[in-house]
């Protein structure tokens, strides 16, 4: 007996994977999801979407459909194993199997949400690492010792220096015109 996925089944049927997630959704008694909460189809399954599919097909609406109450709600070879569990134990069995995938799911957001926190307060610490940096290779600036106030000209040669200090010539008109005079 092969299960099927619900990609596998919609485009054994031709339809959507919405349009069989619906379907499924609407039985909820014929069509359970595994653990993590996806559909999985076996034969006795995939005959009951082709049946769903027909009967839409002839006009009938989604929720006029009456599925068989046969032993389709479990899978086939369950109800070989233990034919007397399709009573109150079955039930229990299955209450308890969705508590468990409840339960797992929510182990799995809660982790998540730690990681995403923990990534969180990395990048966090990270900028305050920079920050703290910057902030003291501002201090280092701020103590270095002030040096007194030398021009800029002092290191030069002491001659050059005094003729770039000295104000400028005032030359006469006739000068600037002619320099070579």
């Amino acid at each position: 007996m092969e299960i099927l996925k619900t990609k596998e089944a919609a485009e054994l049927l031709s339809v959507s994977q919405t349009t069989i997630k619906r379907w499924a959704a609407m039985f909820p008694d014929f069509f359970l999801k595994d653990r993590l909460g996806h559909y999985t189809f076996s034969e006795q399954q995939i005959s009951q979407l082709t049946h769903i599919k027909d009967r839409i097909n002839h006009g009938e609406a989604l929720e006029c459909i009456q599925l068989d109450q046969a032993d389709d709600k479990l899978p086939a070879g369950l109800l070989q194993e233990n034919p007397g569990l399709h009573s109150e134990g079955d039930l229990m069995n299955r209450i308890w199997t969705r508590i468990e995938d409840i339960e797992h799911a929510l182990d799995q957001k809660a982790s998540e949400i730690v990681s995403i926190q923990l990534l969180q307060q990395r990048a966090e610490l990270e900028d305050m690492r920079v920050m703290i940096k910057q902030l003291s290779a501002s201090l280092e600036t701020m103590h270095k010792p002030v040096t007194t106030s030398r021009s800029p000209y002092e290191e030069l040669h002491p001659v050059a220096a005094g003729r770039l200090m000295s104000p400028p010539r005032k030359r006469s008109l006739l000068r600037s015109f002619f320099p070579f005079l």
